[in-house]
């Protein structure tokens, strides 16, 4: 199930034309998303529910800033830059702006260098652009400050 929701964020944000000057590929603004408007239904918390069950659900925090937010902001630059046949995953990890700090969701989107250096050792260890960017950015995103911590919920 994860797979698929992956796969279908994937398709979902790929992008519209970039320019290319300079030999550097030129990365679009990301679309800015109004999240508290979205016409969900809302808790008292003014939380979103996404999903609702007899035994609980999932909410999303509209305000949330976090190391799993900027994550998702790093692969949103990467898959709006993607384009099959004109724009390569290669190209597109190696173009986004890189982080300066250790807490990425205080900036402005940005991915981590580590980020894609771990995405190039897989690459260059034979892995399929697809895979190496959901093993670097999804299943194991360990390059990113923050994230492990948040996934490892005690």
């Amino acid at each position: 199930m994860l797979r698929i929701l992956r796969a279908v964020l994937l398709v979902a944000m790929l992008p519209v034309g970039l320019a290319c000057e300079d030999g550097k590929l030129q990365l679009p603004e990301l679309p800015k998303v109004d999240l508290p408007n979205i016409p969900l239904p809302k808790v008292d918390t003014g939380n979103l529910v996404l999903i609702k069950t007899p035994s609980g659900g999932l909410q999303l925090d509209p305000t949330g800033s976090d190391a799993l937010t900027a994550l998702g902001a790093c692969s949103d630059l990467v898959t709006y830059c993607f384009q099959p046949g004109a724009r390569s995953l290669d190209e597109c990890v190696a173009a986004v702006p890189q982080c300066t700090t250790s807490k990425p969701w205080q900036e402005k989107e940005c991915c981590p260098a580590a980020c894609a250096d771990a995405y190039a050792k897989a690459r260059d260890k034979g892995q399929e652009p697809i895979s190496a960017f959901e093993q670097t950015f999804f299943l194991q995103p360990d390059c990113f400050p923050g994230v492990r911590a948040l996934l490892e919920v005690k």
